[in-house]
């Protein structure tokens, strides 16, 4: 098995550092879901090698950075989203749960699913409005341009 470098670690944590300061709350909200799929990804693959200890340490890391999204949640300016993604991660920490005390790898790939799903969706918000959509011109019809809009 390959094993990453200090100096390599030592990149990683400083380049997660510097998104987490350099950025708005999206830019942190990003690095948190990144940082759970990295967990998720190695739990997966320490069960793949039986190597039990290290998929427990990578399922607790996981679960640790769920309760930090949960602490993003803002529930005085958006109360029904807060609500939602507070009962989601809610779930995926049970999943987590579950996946640490039986042994579910299927909890474990749910789970990643989740959060690629939102991460997907926070780096879109991130975005300018301009990358979202792409806008894209029909030909003429009737005089005027005809447009669609593509997400």
């Amino acid at each position: 098995m390959h094993r990453r470098t200090p100096n390599i670690k030592l990149f990683e944590s400083v380049q997660m550092n510097a998104n987490l300061l350099s950025g708005s709350k999206l830019n942190m909200i990003q690095v948190l879901f990144d940082g759970l799929s990295a967990a998720l990804l190695a739990a997966q693959g320490h069960g793949i090698n039986q190597a039990t200890e290290r998929k427990l340490r990578a399922l607790s890391r996981a679960q640790r950075i769920i309760k930090g999204l949960q602490l993003t949640l803002d529930k005085e300016k958006e109360l029904l989203l807060s609500t939602n993604l507070e009962d989601l991660y809610r779930y995926m920490g049970t999943r987590l749960w579950h996946a640490s005390a039986l042994h579910d790898t299927e909890a474990i790939t749910e789970v990643l699913w989740l959060t690629r799903t939102l991460s997907d969706a926070w780096s879109k918000l991130s975005q300018p409005m301009s990358q979202q959509y792409e806008v894209k011109l029909s030909p003429i019809k009737e005089g005027r341009l005809s447009r669609s809009y593509l997400a």
